[in-house]
């Protein structure tokens, strides 16, 4: 399995402790989705608005340390309030993929389109975001 970790500047930032938690449990109860890990490549931040608590993934094929705060350059910016980070957990993946056909996809699409959530860098980058899906559902 690869390696996440918090850099020394994040340790008191909950939000990336509970996403390092979070990935490597996912990685725990699917082993299949190491590939994801060893997938990405670049910087992934994530901003709660609501909590004003940022933190960037940096990913290098295998291995991610998180840090506090965003740091530049990144492929992917997701932003949107703590809750809805949490719901991103319970997106379903299906045949590899994730499913966005039942009412948790419905959701999270319906957040996308009313701006509830704001990624940036989706359509240049969907490969990564994929992964990176993959790795946070616990399903």
């Amino acid at each position: 399995m690869g390696q996440i970790t918090l850099d020394k500047g994040a340790q008191e930032n909950g939000l990336a402790a509970m996403i390092r938690d979070l990935m490597s449990q996912n990685i725990g109860n699917h082993p299949g989705r190491a590939k994801d890990l060893t997938a990405l490549n670049g910087n992934i931040a994530i901003s709660a608005r609501d909590i004003e608590v940022s933190l960037t993934l940096e990913c290098n094929k295998g291995s991610v340390v998180i840090y506090d705060g965003i740091k530049q350059p990144c492929k992917l910016t997701i932003e949107t309030d703590s809750d809805n980070i949490l719901k991103l957990s319970t997106l379903k993946i299906k045949a590899g993929l994730p499913y966005y056909f039942d009412k948790t996809g419905r959701e999270i699409l319906g957040m996308l389109f009313n701006g509830k959530l704001k990624i940036q860098g989706l359509l240049k980058h969907p490969l990564l975001l994929t992964h990176i899906t993959k790795l946070f559902s616990v399903y």
